[in-house]
């Protein structure tokens, strides 16, 4: 071939490589961070009690919402002290809400086409309410018998009377799906915390002819020990498979969302949260990895090893904190983060939470539309 011939083709053959590279890899990556899920942690507090006012301000929050891109919500309807937002007849509602608060946020969101995760915090019962202060027995009771204000997930009754409050919201609403938090042990006053009480130490010797009274020796170099740790983490599982059976015969096609602690190795050993477990069995659809930090490269590693247990089992959307009790962040770190996660291909950020993503954050966010 001449060489007069050749030169038009490598111009032409080139062009049309350069209009083939994703808008990303040609430098519109500063604003190309489209992700399946862009979400937000919201809590009924954010809006008040007051149903007008309430009302008012979902409508001007949701819509603003809606323009920087957020398209899930995960809202709060139970609560650590053990208060329901919801209608019920099992739970305690906030006695300061006296209108259904779940629904008419419900019916909010739907009118924009937003994905609504009720969220759960699920073991926790600081306040002691309702069908937990009838069966004190539920709670947890550390090695000197002391008690703390959550329930048990051993106990078989307590993972039943839980999984009846969210299956109560998947009756009375058109939900698709259930968001799992606090899915643990206790951190506080110590790691690990589980529960000392007489049935739990029947049904572990059951379990594992162990009798945890004649164990002395309560480290990792001891094999019972290792089988109580094991069992105890076992049985937070168990409850996520009682769910995923539940959500299943309710007739309804309910996904399972869960924000999980950011390390899956310790928090596995430490709290009994085995979600690198869970996602392997197909037992949630979704994992919030709560990576609230300021350092990108903390951020980022973590974020990584959340992706490759998920990859091709769970959607995993990386917890992204604005402003927690772990880090302050700021816009710049906020878009660095999301920049992180979908260059490891994860499926989306959840922002923590709707209290601390203000105005600088949302206009951040607008201007990656």
């Amino acid at each position: 071939m001449r060489r007069k011939t050749l030169v038009p083709l490598l111009l032409a053959a080139f062009s049309l490589a350069v209009l083939a590279v994703p808008a990303c890899a040609a430098g519109a990556g500063e604003t190309s961070l489209s992700m399946p899920v862009r979400g937000v942690w919201m809590h009924p507090g954010f809006f008040g009690p007051d149903k007008a006012k309430a009302v008012e301000k979902m409508r001007t929050t949701l819509d603003e919402y809606a323009r920087a891109g957020i398209d899930t919500l995960i809202m709060l309807v139970k609560n650590t002290s053990g208060h329901v937002y919801f209608t019920s007849e099992i739970g305690v509602p906030d006695g300061n809400y006296n209108w259904d608060f779940f629904g008419t946020f419900l019916d909010e969101a739907r009118k924009r086409k937003m994905t609504v995760h009720p969220w759960f915090c699920v073991f926790p019962e600081s306040a002691i309410l309702g069908q937990v202060r009838q069966h004190p027995e539920w709670l947890i009771a550390g090695p000197n018998r002391e008690m703390v204000g959550a329930v048990n997930p051993a106990l078989p009754a307590v993972r039943e009377y839980e999984i009846s409050l969210m299956l109560e919201v998947v009756r009375r609403y058109d939900v698709d799906w259930v968001h799992l938090d606090y899915i643990r042990f206790p951190c506080e006053p110590d790691e690990p915390y589980f529960s000392f009480d007489r049935e739990t130490l029947r049904l572990f010797k059951e379990d594992t002819a162990i009798d945890m009274a004649a164990v002395k020796a309560r480290d990792t170099g001891n094999m019972a020990w290792n089988a109580w740790l094991r069992w105890n983490t076992d049985r937070v599982t168990v409850f996520v498979r009682e769910l995923r059976a539940a959500l299943k015969a309710s007739g309804k096609r309910v996904k399972i969302s869960a924000a999980v602690f950011p390390d899956s190795v310790n928090a596995r050993v430490m709290i009994g949260q085995d979600w690198a477990a869970w996602a392997r069995e197909g037992l949630v659809d979704m994992l919030n990895p709560m990576l609230y930090s300021n350092d990108a490269a903390r951020f980022k590693a973590l974020a990584a090893e959340a992706v490759a247990i998920g990859k091709g089992r769970t959607l995993v959307c990386p917890g992204i904190g604005i402003g927690t009790s772990h880090n302050q962040n700021t816009p710049e770190g906020m878009i660095e983060q999301m920049k992180i996660s979908k260059t490891l291909r994860a499926d989306g950020v959840v922002y923590f939470s709707s209290s601390s993503l203000g105005q600088p954050f949302l206009d951040a966010l607008k201007a990656l539309k």
